[in-house]
């Protein structure tokens, strides 16, 4: 809401809420970032092991150029689609339309960071979000919680699509596909239950004479309005009518995302090989490996597209971590950083010097 017409009492209370607390211990930030690092580096290793280095070059620096452009639009299009279903679960947080530029802003942020800093993005995108439109993090976190939770539904969806018809051999190199989605499905399914009803059953606790006798009266009202936050944050899984729209946006954000692996096997000619079916496969399975927190989607994402791609269409290991290398680059490096480079130096540069005129 906006400031001017809110109470000063009001206005400190919500500035308040609007900031997460930073309490986080950093050696124990560094420890996890340090793992997830190394991790990274022993899944790059593994995948890269007896790979001739000459080979994967000369495949790599002969893909078609105008793949490389079609994976950029889509790309940029696909986070497009995501910033704006985020405007839809953030609309019960604010009073005045959401800005379709600020969200696209905090997301493309979000991504770049993350690149470096595993999950390290989601804390940037929401500060960015709550500075720029005003909202209380704690609401805008619930939104968050359901954007991830709804990237799960979906990759389950596709898991469970494409355990039918995956090829034997692959099915029986990961095991862990058929137990793996369906603890993903009974995850999301959970989520999406409990999450709408989190913001109430804290209110429902902060309401009970254990917590009026154990929590300072400051802090409990301080609790409560954080759960109202969340609970209105959680408004857009509480509306049938918004459930088609939101799902629609879903399946499209999915969709651009399948596109670019498609396209790349456009750009490295192979489509003789690996036909759109055998494509979908190899996407679920790179996709299930940004589940795992390394840097920018490090290491896992090259192991297990090189894996599906080898297993199923049974191109060379090379030609597969060439395919498996070029794509991680522009889609997780280049069109996270490029663009939120040229966004982050126009609003230091120039956004500012137009707001002041």
């Amino acid at each position: 809401m906006p400031h001017s017409t809110a109470p000063q009492t009001n206005k400190q209370k919500q500035r308040v809420m609007q900031e997460p607390a930073a309490k986080n211990s950093r050696p124990n930030n560094l420890l996890k970032q340090v793992l997830a690092g190394a991790f990274a580096i022993f899944l790059l290793w593994y995948a890269f092991k007896g790979t001739n280095l000459a080979e994967l070059w000369q495949y790599s620096k002969n893909v078609k150029p105008f793949a490389v452009v079609l994976i950029f639009v889509s790309g940029i299009f696909g986070t497009f689609l995501r910033s704006y279903r985020w405007t839809i679960l953030l609309r019960p947080l604010s009073d005045k339309k959401i800005s379709q530029y600020n969200s696209f802003y905090a997301v493309i942020i979000g991504y770049a960071v993350n690149v470096a800093i595993p999950r390290g993005g989601e804390v940037v995108r929401l500060l960015s979000i709550c500075k720029s439109e005003n909202l209380p993090w704690a609401g805008v976190l619930s939104t968050m919680l359901i954007d991830r939770m709804l990237d799960i539904a979906l990759l389950v969806s596709f898991l469970g699509a494409t355990l039918m018809i995956l090829p034997p051999d692959l099915l029986a190199s990961m095991p862990w596909l058929k137990p793996g989605g369906l603890l993903l499905l009974a995850g999301v399914v959970v989520g999406l239950i409990v999450l709408p009803n989190v913001g109430a059953i804290l209110k429902k606790l902060l309401s009970l004479n254990l917590a009026k006798s154990r929590l300072p009266e400051k802090l409990r009202e301080r609790f409560y309005q954080l759960a109202e936050q969340f609970d209105t944050g959680t408004q857009a899984l509480k509306s049938p009518v918004q459930y088609p729209y939101i799902a629609f946006l879903s399946v499209a954000i999915w969709s651009t995302y399948w596109l670019n692996f498609y396209q790349m096997v456009y750009g490295f000619g192979l489509e003789s090989k690996i036909d759109p079916l055998q494509c979908l496969i190899i996407f679920t399975i790179g996709s299930a490996g940004v589940l795992v927190p390394t840097p920018g989607s490090v290491g896992t994402f090259h192991l297990l597209v090189k894996e599906a791609t080898v297993m199923t269409a049974h191109i060379p290991p090379d030609q597969a971590l060439a395919f498996a290398t070029v794509l991680h680059f522009l889609t997780f490096v280049a069109i996270s950083c490029i663009p939120a480079a040229l966004l982050f130096f126009y609003e230091r540069f120039f956004a500012k010097k137009e707001k002041a005129n």
